[in-house]
């Protein structure tokens, strides 16, 4: 089967039935006919059932919601689409129809919020698709951007602390981790098993994300060592793609360790079972950490005789880059399933019973709350849980009953200097700063603003985070701070949310204590 000119054409009225026999590439790189019952090329995912989808819209337009789930399918992984017709074929049985905006009520309660912003995203890319001549209008689009969203804060596994689904408690992962090496070292879990669920309880991010990774992600450097993880939710267009954008994190030396042996191991069964298919030394670097090893479901082979890697026209390729083809796409859950149900698995202080590790994100949340009972502020934690703003954060911060009580002097000063709140500049006098001659540019008796024009800021607490502050070198800024303190106390006593907002700013404000403090004492050695 191959690509036929009509699948690379923009149907019209006439055309469509054509267009739909047409085979065409899905994302996964396999071709697929729009017109047959199933859709599944990729074999390691469930089929999509499109028929059952395209039932919940009057017969003058199911044509071409069957088009836009077929272009669609050609832009992101087939279980993505599997998901949104899923949402459909439900709405089907219940007569929703997602092209009535009175309608949309009914959506949103009848899926999750993820599966409703999935239902949102393939609604606007089928009105904004430029090859369909028939698609929803913009107003309705609109629409669905604009109905709230379902309010969970009760059901957050987060917020209520669900012993199953939330985060862990400290004696939880403690037993997790010991099991965890113990099962390693004894040869009960094999390095694949073992390197997931161990990157998974040190960086917390989605399997999505550990599913992208390859060998050459584990770096070695002059500062020690590194692991690469790419982004999995980007919704700028910039980010879109895989492997397409990603942060770096320190790496545990041992860890690191660790993966260039399996490495090797890895190496050794490639040559051994592809060796004629590429030049594995050079590809190796390319090669998934977790890898796809079946063509479909329904192979029974001994465990044994699982291949290293799935059977591939092109190996080749990896000596270039990663092939996403290669990587596995499901079936680590499994995994994390296969491995609560051994008879040795920690149990739980709170539930009596085996710990859950395959519910959601319980990883993530742990990593957040610790990250939180640590101390550190909302931008830090955004960026080590990886989210592009501070308001997913922020749940955090209210279940960290440790909180106040860390940031003492101590801790704080030691924030202070590892955040980075203060960009500001010290200044000796007024007349070494900026706008020291303006009388409008003087903040109380602490500082001048080196802003070229006035920002209505909350002045002096708001500054000390700006890069346009410039303290005073012998200002009073302890003053400050503790005026700072007690306005967040006040604020956190009625909205704790709101309250930690308070946090940047004095970390700032602490920074620039301490900074002032070494120049006084650099510059009383020198007089001495």
């Amino acid at each position: 089967m191959s690509i036929a000119v009509e699948a690379l054409k923009a149907p019209t009225t006439d055309t469509l039935d054509e267009w739909l026999d047409a085979p065409r590439p899905a994302k996964c790189g396999e071709l697929f006919i729009a017109s047959m019952p199933m859709w599944r090329p990729d074999n390691t995912a469930p089929s999509v059932n499109w028929q059952a989808a395209v039932a919940c819209v009057p017969s003058d337009w199911q044509h071409w919601l069957q088009a836009a789930l077929a272009i669609r399918m050609t832009e992101v992984a087939q279980q993505t689409i599997v998901n949104v017709t899923s949402v459909l074929s439900r709405a089907a049985k219940e007569v929703f129809d997602p092209l009535k905006e009175d309608h949309l009520v009914n959506f949103r309660e009848l899926c999750s919020c993820s599966e409703f912003a999935q239902l949102c995203s393939f609604m606007k890319f089928w009105q904004t698709c430029e090859s369909l001549e028939i698609k929803p209008s913009l107003a309705l689009i609109d629409a669905y951007y604009h109905i709230p969203r379902k309010k969970r804060s009760k059901n957050d596994p987060v917020l209520s602390l669900d012993p199953e689904k939330g985060p862990f408690i400290q004696a939880e992962q403690d037993a997790l981790h010991q099991w965890l090496h113990e099962q390693f070292c004894h040869q009960n879990l094999d390095p694949e098993r073992y390197l997931y669920l161990r990157l998974l309880m040190v960086y917390g991010q989605r399997g999505a994300q550990f599913r992208m990774m390859v060998f050459d992600d584990f770096i070695k450097c002059e500062q020690g060592y590194e692991i690469r993880i790419h982004w999995a939710k980007q919704k700028d267009e910039d980010g879109a793609g895989f492997r397409a954008k990603s942060e770096t994190f320190n790496l545990d030396e041992d860890l690191y360790n660790t993966v260039q042996a399996y490495k090797a191991i890895v190496l050794a069964r490639l040559k051994q079972e592809y060796p004629g298919s590429a030049d594995w030394d050079k590809a190796i670097k390319h090669v998934p950490l977790f890898r796809r090893k079946f063509k479909g479901k329904g192979q029974t082979l001994n465990v044994n005789s699982i291949p290293v890697l799935v059977d591939d026209t092109d190996h080749k390729a990896l000596e270039d880059a990663p092939q996403r083809r290669l990587h596995v796409t499901n079936g680590t859950k499994y995994w994390l399933e296969s491995m609560e149900r051994m008879t040795s698995f920690p149990i739980s202080p709170r539930t009596h019973q085996p710990l859950k590790i395959s519910k959601g994100h319980r990883f993530r949340y742990s990593l957040g709350t610790d990250l939180s009972n640590a101390g550190l502020d909302e931008w830090s934690m955004a960026r080590a849980l990886m989210h592009s703003d501070t308001r997913t954060v922020r749940k955090y911060r209210q279940v960290s009953q440790e909180l106040m009580s860390l940031i003492d002097e101590k801790m704080s000063d030691h924030l202070a200097l590892v955040v980075n709140a203060f960009t500001g500049t010290i200044v000796r006098d007024r007349a070494s700063a900026k706008n020291g001659d303006r009388v409008d540019c003087q903040i109380e008796d602490l500082a001048v603003c080196g802003a070229n024009a006035t920002c209505h800021l909350d002045a002096p607490f708001s500054c000390y985070a700006c890069s346009k502050f410039q303290p005073l070198l012998g200002a009073d800024h302890r003053a400050a701070i503790e005026r700072m303190e007690r306005r967040r106390a006040q604020t956190i006593a009625t909205d704790k949310t709101t309250g930690i907002v308070w946090d940047r700013a004095i970390l700032a404000c602490r920074k620039v204590i301490l900074d002032c403090k070494a120049m006084l004492e650099t510059v009383g050695r020198g007089e001495a």
